[in-house]
């Protein structure tokens, strides 16, 4: 075999371990997600999971350490999906606009979030939308209080989008943007 045809395969070969261990770790947290829906949080075992998301425990191990780590890493997947289908710097000047897509974002991965909350995982969901909060501006140029600022708003936020998703979201994701931007006016004035 030539080696061409040999890196050939082997970038094959990688892309497919890729893509296989993409598919046990979308298994897994799909697992997760699943059983909690139908049991309490601290009821299921890593067994439960590995039976249901049909893989073997030491590909479990592989991909997650505890059933928290399942849990942070796919609670930051959806936390990014959501900050980065919101470009800030368009709705710097549009309030309605920014609290709009705040809500019609986070309605699509509000199963998720219930189901965190329910797991008593709401110190973790505030610390992830923190982290990615913080993590836009660079660290050595973030005053004290950018800083607070940002804190402020991301402890807004979370208890807004809580209380609206706990409550069964009865609220358009418009009557929400409204209420969010009423809230502001009366604040600023």
């Amino acid at each position: 075999m030539s080696n061409k045809a040999e890196l050939q395969r082997n970038d094959v070969l990688r892309l497919s371990n890729e893509q296989s261990n993409k598919i046990t770790k979308e298994s897994i947290e799909t697992a997760l997600l699943l059983l909690m829906k139908e049991n309490e949080y601290r009821d299921i075992s890593i067994s439960d999971i590995v039976k249901r998301a049909g893989v073997s425990r030491t590909a479990y191990y592989r991909n997650y350490r505890s059933k928290e780590d399942i849990l942070n890493k796919h609670l930051e997947t959806v936390v990014k999906a959501i900050t980065n289908k919101m470009d800030f710097t368009t709705y710097s000047e549009d309030d309605f606009g920014f609290w709009h897509s705040i809500f019609s974002q986070v309605r699509n991965y509000s199963d998720i979030f219930l189901i965190l909350i329910r797991a008593d995982f709401e110190g973790i969901i505030l610390s992830s939308i923190n982290k990615i909060m913080l993590d836009d501006i660079p660290s050595d140029i973030i005053s004290t209080k950018e800083k607070y600022d940002i804190y402020f708003w991301s402890g807004a936020v979370y208890n807004i989008l809580s209380e609206w998703i706990t409550s069964g979201m009865r609220e358009s994701d418009e009557e929400m943007a409204q209420i969010c931007c009423e809230i502001i006016a009366e604040t600023s004035s």
